[in-house]
């Protein structure tokens, strides 16, 4: 039951991320599909317990969490660029959830320290990044607690959370169905191609905001120059003849 419960929920969050991330942002159908795509990874981790219980991988719990935090970093985010007054609860709740994550990368990369079995052995080097992706989406977060980001930032937040969420569901659908590809590749190839797009999605957005406080001193100086220039007296009236 779990099994067919993983794997339809599994689907679901693989078309439902690319959907929200091409629909207009913001937008309804942006929220719907991204509600879906949370949904359905929320049954996915919650199904995956019990799979990994039965397989005995241990690393994998702390990779479950990791990917919770992503999700729940990027509905923060959501949350908190919408947000008006302060809310001293939320905070402590989002601190101890980043405190956890750090936890949580802290032990994914331990794990990759101290592999010992083939399989270990043969993804540390993405045990020991996985952690330190957790750690540093955590304490990006939990800066942003400390000093309250804009807008813009938090949307950028919560893109990078759930495009980060993304690749860990579509790593662990590699991970465990392409078998002919090598295991390092299995867990790189997605982890590039999900910075790449989180690089991109960055500048899409971080550009026009850098470049509007320089185009509006433009303006102002050329508003300024231009009433420089302008007459100071009127001009002389018309010349009689005669």
């Amino acid at each position: 039951m779990m099994t067919v419960l993983h794997v339809i929920f599994g689907t679901v969050a693989l078309i439902a991320a690319p959907a929200a991330l091409f629909v207009r942002k913001g937008g309804r159908w942006h929220s719907r599909w991204g509600t879906a795509f949370m949904g359905a990874m929320a049954v996915v981790l919650f199904s995956a317990g019990f799979l990994w219980q039965a397989k005995g991988h241990l690393f994998l719990v702390p990779l479950g969490a990791v990917s919770a935090y992503l999700i729940y970093s990027g509905y923060r985010s959501v949350i908190r660029k919408r947000r008006r007054v302060p809310d001293p609860i939320q905070d402590r709740i989002d601190l101890m959830v980043a405190g956890a994550a750090v936890l949580a990368g802290l032990s994914a990369a331990y794990l990759g320290g101290i592999a010992a079995t083939p399989l270990l052995v043969s993804i540390k080097p993405a045990l020991i990044g996985i952690g330190a992706i957790a750690i540093a989406f955590a304490m990006n977060d939990a800066l942003g607690f400390a000093s309250p980001r804009t807008r813009l930032g938090w949307m950028l937040s919560h893109f990078s959370g759930m495009i980060a969420a993304y690749v860990s569901a579509v790593t662990a659908f590699v991970v465990i169905n392409a078998h002919d590809v090598p295991m390092m590749l299995r867990w790189i190839v997605p982890s590039a191609l999900g910075a790449t797009t989180i690089a991109g999605f960055t500048l899409r957005y971080l550009v026009p905001a850098l470049r509007a406080p320089r185009v509006a001193r433009g303006a102002s100086c050329a508003e300024s120059s231009w009433r420089t220039v302008a007459p100071a007296t009127p001009p002389p009236g018309p010349v009689r003849l005669g």
